[in-house]
């Protein structure tokens, strides 16, 4: 009896889920962040760490069964050699046959189940990444040094530079400024230097709930919200221009940005539909782990069919 590891590793967490061969559930295990472009030692120690786990698991509560393939989907793993680099560490560690993705293809392969579509993730970072027949393209997701716009840092990062502004200019704290000065419990504006520069992107993404919060009496709280909703439309326009889909496009989301925040996912579809002639938004609560595992039971059949495997 054998049994599939999917893993979705992003800015805040990373999750291996041992699967049975028909998909269903045997054990899960959650570590740290498994984005490689904010720490690439760290990264890969959760990695590891949530594979392990998942396979210690698994192995106490049934040592008869055993892992034949691991599909790994992880934010920033399309920058330089990451995805070469972290198979063969996977490989290595465990001795299992392993496939490397960015987590929005795992994510696209979940919530689109294999159709012809687009998916936008916003969470602590973002993405759009699409597919049409047999080619796959995407817009953003390039890091929160070079983009990441819309995504829960950005919005966090956008209420603290407005905080730091009004100190410049000698201004009265904005109520946002307040709320979030009471949420880090600091006396000072001055304190929130420290703040940044002593944080991980998702600590600083965490205060997003203060900015939605306060976007329902401070102005530009909710601009900074519809300005995520923006160039989150922006990138999946990006993409589907790219695909040349105009019509009845299928646009799954994800990350608790669009799905959880009301004012951006509203924006968002409103944006899109002045675009594109007909959209179907798509919400599911899919975990992405279930996409790697469509993916790597799609490889493991192609390798069982070679007779050189």
């Amino acid at each position: 009896m054998h049994y599939i590891i999917g893993v979705d590793g992003g800015g805040t967490k990373t999750e291996a889920v041992a699967f049975s061969m028909n998909g269903d559930v045997i054990f899960k295990n959650v570590t740290g962040f498994g984005n490689v472009l904010v720490d690439e030692i760290k990264a890969l120690e959760n990695i590891i760490e949530a594979i392990g786990g998942c396979i210690k698991g698994v192995y106490e509560k049934n040592r008869e069964i055993r892992c034949i393939f691991i599909c790994a989907g992880l934010a920033g793993v399309e920058v330089g050699n990451y995805s070469i680099i972290i198979k063969q560490k996977i490989e290595d560690y465990f001795k299992v046959r392993t496939k490397v993705v960015n987590d929005a293809v795992i994510a696209h392969a979940s919530l689109l189940k294999g159709e012809d579509g687009i998916i936008t993730i916003s969470g602590t970072g973002s993405i759009s990444i699409g597919k049409r027949e047999n080619e796959i393209v995407r817009a953003g997701g390039w890091g929160h040094i070079l983009g990441d716009e819309g995504s829960g840092y950005h919005i966090a990062l956008k209420a603290l530079k407005k905080a730091v502004y009004e100190y410049d200019m000698g201004c009265k704290e904005s109520p946002l400024t307040l709320n979030i000065m009471k949420k880090l419990n600091i006396k000072r504006v001055e304190e929130i230097k420290d703040f940044v520069y002593q944080s991980d992107k998702a600590s600083i993404a965490a205060l997003v709930p203060v900015i939605v919060e306060s976007s329902c009496y401070d102005l530009y709280a909710k601009q900074i919200l519809i300005d995520a909703a923006n160039d989150l439309s922006e990138i999946t326009y990006m993409v589907a221009n790219k695909l040349n889909m105009f019509n009845d496009v299928n646009i799954g989301i994800k990350g608790s940005v669009l799905t959880k925040i009301d004012i951006v996912r509203e924006n968002f579809k409103k944006n899109l539909r002045q675009k594109l002639n007909k959209i179907n938004l798509i919400d599911e609560d899919v975990p992405s782990s279930k996409g790697a595992f469509y993916l790597a039971l799609l490889e493991y059949k192609k390798l069982v069919g070679d007779s050189n495997v």
